[in-house]
């Protein structure tokens, strides 16, 4: 038994040592992935490397969870010793396999803040987690925790500031948004309904972008493919509804025109008394349909997409949901002045 736990041991050592070679050889991995394999058939590595992408062999994974799960443990309870590379490498290659390890993302924040592992590095490796497990929460909060250290570095030791972590300058903080919608994009396309990535994409535009007018605009714009391809993703217009909120919470007073305010869509004083009654109603009902379409271009688009989609894809309910919440974003924005309560009538 002692020889086959110090087997296993200089295993995992020559794992994780060829993933931490991988990753020297190749910094621009973009995606990692299980290469099923259920024993091991050749005297070879596991990890294999092929351009960008990095795969493990299944068969090493029994023995290389538990090892480095035990090992990081035992460091955490004091137990064992690990110096700051092998913490690296330990956590790097527990966090691929099992990103909502908390502990592991821990042991990196302390070696973030003592200045020995650059942030930019977690923000790599989150990416990589994120490939293989898009919904992994502890990876979201992670990220998150680091982007805040990026947005606040006034508050960081001297040593972070000044060796690892870069300053936040606007054409930086710039990047670091694009990096991010980016990154929330891929996983939302590798997970349906993620919230978790949509809601960090929320995260970004309030935090790094500070909800600036330009980005929310083109966020609306570079979603609308995507909503479309996935009619029943509610988490992507979940999202496009805080775009259209946040919007409209800045520009709706300025720039929504009151309907039934302006002359060309007002009714004539007085109607030829030889008009019957059904006509009134008709002209009455025609008017007030008008007086329901939203004013802001944006929740008149946003309803046209709506409507678009329905008649493409019907019996959506996502699509349904959305539609509905455009109009209320509509009835909140022209307040009492409506003098029709019944909704707009968007999708037919």
């Amino acid at each position: 038994m002692a020889e086959s736990l110090e087997e296993v041991a200089v295993l995992v050592q020559r794992v994780v040592k060829d993933i931490n070679n991988a990753f020297k050889r190749n910094p621009h991995i973009d995606e990692i992935g299980l290469i099923p394999c259920p024993e091991a058939r050749y005297n070879r590595s596991p990890i294999v490397l092929v351009e960008n992408k990095l795969g493990v062999e299944s068969w090493c994974v029994k023995f290389l969870l538990p090892y480095v799960h035990n090992k990081l443990l035992h460091y955490r309870q004091r137990k064992q010793w690990l110096n700051k590379e092998e913490l690296i490498d330990i956590t790097c290659t527990l966090l691929l396999l099992n990103p909502d390890f908390t502990t592991a993302w821990n042991v990196r924040k302390e070696l973030i803040l003592s200045g020995t592992l650059n942030p930019v590095k977690d923000l790599h490796l989150g990416k990589l987690a994120l490939t293989k497990f898009p919904k992994s929460p502890e990876t979201w909060i992670h990220r998150r925790w680091v982007l805040q250290q990026f947005i606040q570095e006034k508050s960081l030791p001297t040593v972070v500031t000044k060796g690892n972590l870069e300053t936040a300058s606007p054409e930086r903080t710039q990047q670091l948004v694009k990096e991010e919608m980016d990154v929330c994009c891929e996983a939302a396309g590798r997970y349906p309904s993620n919230y978790n990535a949509w809601s960090h994409r929320i995260w970004v535009l309030q935090n790094l972008a500070k909800l600036n007018n330009k980005v929310l605009l083109d966020e609306l714009s570079s979603t609308k493919h995507w909503v479309s391809m996935h009619v029943s993703d509610h988490s992507g217009f979940h999202y496009r509804q805080f775009l259209l909120k946040s919007l409209m919470g800045r520009t709706g007073t300025d720039c929504t025109v009151q309907v039934c305010n302006q002359p060309g869509n007002q009714q004539a004083p007085s109607l030829p008394e030889e008009e019957d009654d059904d006509d009134d109603d008709d002209d009455a009902e025609t008017a007030c349909a008008e007086q329901q379409q939203p004013n802001h271009p944006l929740l008149l688009k946003e309803l046209e997409l709506c409507t678009d989609l329905i008649n493409t894809f019907p019996g959506h309910e996502t699509l349904w949901c959305h539609s509905l919440n455009t109009q209320h974003v509509n009835r909140i924005i022209e307040g009492p002045s409506r003098t029709c309560h019944e909704p707009f009538r968007g999708a037919t």
